[in-house]
């Protein structure tokens, strides 16, 4: 038997999956990951241990738990949280800790290239937060040369490859041009970029190494095994939900809430550099899906309520009489009234991405009672993320959404209640696919780049499995319809605020 070994490094823990190539889950393992905070804003992580130790302590475990011959795995996928800085140095030392997508530290770096540049970046892209090292890192800057998101750190630690995919690279913004997978040199010297330290760039379903002795004994996989390019953690997720053609979406209840939704085969975007098809996509809208919907915090935010106000339920949970922390919240909160008695919560713990960026945006409970418990605040978190699901379809699509196929992934989805409430605010049918793992999609990836599949069909013939289908209430939308209102009226009334509040905050700190 053939099988395919998938690492997913995210931002709260790495998720490793053995397959075999029939699409059987033959083992499985996973670790936390832990982010920093050293300022309000700035968001990192320790990335030798968040995208080596760990994800080499997943393969451990994998292998261990199968009893397999490593010499039986085809090929090494991998995918991960994007885009990041981690600057190292030649010998891939880090030389501090990286900064990831959350992070807003480079706001001012952000407007100075859409306006030189025409873009609309925000402080999600790569490009910003290397400009801002270079400028106030000095020092650190001197001593890099190269520098790491969370999938092609893994990639050099297993091959001593320096690479990036091509559909993460198309995310950076300005200083790389997508149709011909090169670097723009002429806005790397107005931002003193060297070209050194920009790394070669592969289409996702190519192999670009194989794993080296030191990674071998690091890890327990055969030493020669190939190692693909990489893909970015969404579209991982995209591939292994089976949301793979146009205008079919997938909304991923993950740390970050996402919703892309396609616009063209995604086959086309792991085998070919952009523009990925005959539509005449530009380097300027070189993405292969559209991002109407997109919210930072939405996992993480039930996460921090947790751990913040569910020291009751995580103590049940760790003295194993009840269900996990989480199950018992989701229980109290479907005891709440729709729309939480009128609690409603703008979601931007850490900035807003969608449908506008502004780093300056914070969380807002608003509607506070005497009336409302801990169970109402945990409620409006999962109302939040619909809000802003509908909020980034009416302003993405105007004239009305083309969305075809709706399937719900990612750990929050695994709540019913979650699920449902999404629906009675959009009015979209969600397919619930569990298995969904960025994982499953980087392995199946790296079956496409060794030979083993031609195509995404004997993926979504044979390992995509809907468990379930959540329609929209109509008695729940309609109070839904006039509680998104008043959310979107907040958060227009609000937004002035937002930035003079950061000013003050800045100015005494």
């Amino acid at each position: 038997m053939d099988y395919l070994l998938g690492i997913d490094i995210g931002t709260t823990g790495v998720k490793g999956i053995l397959i075999d190539s029939k699409g059987t889950q033959i083992a499985s393992h996973y670790v936390e990951n832990d982010c920093i905070y050293p300022s309000p804003g700035w968001v990192e992580v320790d990335m030798w241990k968040n995208w080596w130790l760990n994800p080499a302590t997943v393969i451990q475990h994998i292998l261990d738990e199968s009893n397999i011959d490593p010499k039986s795995i085809k090929a090494v996928g991998v995918s991960g949280l994007y885009p990041a800085f981690g600057p190292t140095d030649k010998d891939g030392n880090p030389i501090s800790h990286a900064i990831i997508y959350s992070d807003n530290r480079s706001f001012k770096e952000v407007y100075e290239v859409n306006q030189n540049e025409g873009l609309q970046l925000s402080n999600e892209e790569l490009t910003p937060k290397l400009i801002w090292f270079l400028r106030h890192e000095k020092e650190k800057a001197s001593k890099m040369a190269m520098f790491f998101d969370a999938t092609h750190y893994f990639v050099y630690k297993m091959t001593d490859a320096y690479v990036q995919d091509t559909q993460t690279t198309g995310l950076w913004g300005a200083i790389y041009e997508s149709p011909s997978a090169s670097w723009r040199e002429d806005v790397c010297a107005k931002y003193d970029i060297p070209l050194s330290i920009l790394p070669e760039v592969f289409p996702p379903a190519t192999v670009v190494g194989k794993v080296h002795s030191d990674a071998s004994q690091a890890t327990g996989l055969s030493a020669g095994t190939p190692v693909i390019a990489g893909i970015p953690d969404l579209t991982a997720s995209l591939i292994a939900a089976g949301t793979v053609h146009e205008y079919e979406t997938c909304v991923y209840y993950g740390t970050a809430g996402l919703m892309p939704v396609m616009k063209d085969n995604l086959l086309n975007g792991v085998l070919h550099p952009y523009p990925i098809s005959e539509k005449g996509i530009t380097p300027q809208d070189g993405y292969i899906y559209d991002y109407p919907a997109y919210c930072l915090s939405s996992g993480a935010a039930v996460r921090w309520f947790r751990n913040q106000f569910g020291q009751a339920e995580l103590a049940r949970e760790l003295e194993g009489g009840a269900t996990s922390a989480y199950d018992q919240l989701n229980k109290l909160a479907s005891d709440v009234p729709i729309g939480s008695d009128g609690l409603i919560l703008l979601p931007y713990f850490e900035g807003q991405r969608s449908p506008w960026f502004d780093p300056f945006a914070k969380g807002v409970y608003f509607g506070l009672s005497n009336v409302h418990t801990s169970a109402h605040l945990y409620r409006a978190i999962f109302e939040a993320f619909g809000y802003t699901i509908r909020h980034g379809l009416e302003e993405f699509y105007p004239e009305g959404h083309p969305i075809q196929r709706v399937v719900a992934t990612g750990g929050g989805a695994k709540s019913p209640l979650w699920r449902q409430i999404v629906s009675d605010i959009t009015g979209l049918t969600q397919e619930y696919v569990p298995e969904a793992e960025g994982a499953i999609g980087a392995a199946y990836v790296a079956g496409i780049a060794v030979g083993l599949y031609e195509d995404f069909s004997l993926l979504q013939k044979d390992w995509v499995e809907v468990k379930a289908k959540t329609t929209p209430n109509p008695e729940n939308q309609k109070i839904y319809d006039q509680l998104f209102n008043i959310y979107r009226d907040l958060h227009h009334a609000i937004k002035p605020i937002f930035k003079k509040h950061h000013e003050v905050i800045e100015q005494n700190l």
